[in-house]
């Protein structure tokens, strides 16, 4: 007589148990939270480079503007907001708030018609004299935003 090998029933219906529970852990503890951190950066980073270029391509100045703790608006020379995704102010998603500006003391960063970023709406303003940073953080972590000065380049790490 020859024996046949294979698994039984219940051990296949322990393996499928063990690696639904594995499956489960591995979801629940995926990170999530830096996940969308990074995603909201990247974001914050595209939207100040927009103003950028709109500020270049017009030759007017445009603004990135901090309204609180999880909003901001682009505004142009006048004042006017400009649109964003379809809306005029752009909340943060989830959990998700800004900490400090460091070195942007009105919580903006306008961009002259050649790029370079400034520190307020003066014409000709207070160039950016050093990196400014917009820190941004969710459930105890954190994530930042650099402006380089006189360039206006634009970074997340």
């Amino acid at each position: 007589m020859i024996k046949q090998g294979g698994f039984t029933l219940i051990e296949l219906t322990i393996v499928i148990i063990i690696l639904s529970v594995l499956a489960a852990t591995a979801f629940f503890s995926w990170p999530a939270t830096t996940l969308n951190l990074d995603g909201q950066a990247n974001q914050i980073a595209a939207d100040i480079q927009y103003a950028q270029t709109l500020s270049m391509t017009s030759g007017q100045r445009y603004r990135f503007v901090k309204l609180s703790s999880t909003t901001y608006q682009i505004l142009n020379a006048s004042g006017s907001t400009v649109s964003l995704y379809g809306r005029s102010t752009v909340t943060l998603n989830g959990n998700i708030t800004f900490g400090t500006l460091t070195n942007l003391p009105n919580n903006l960063v306008a961009f002259d018609g050649e790029g370079s970023p400034y520190t307020d709406t003066g014409s000709p303003g207070t160039a950016l004299a050093s990196t400014a940073t917009i820190n941004l953080s969710a459930s105890g972590q954190t994530t930042t935003v650099s402006i380089t000065p006189q360039t206006g380049r634009v970074t997340v790490p």
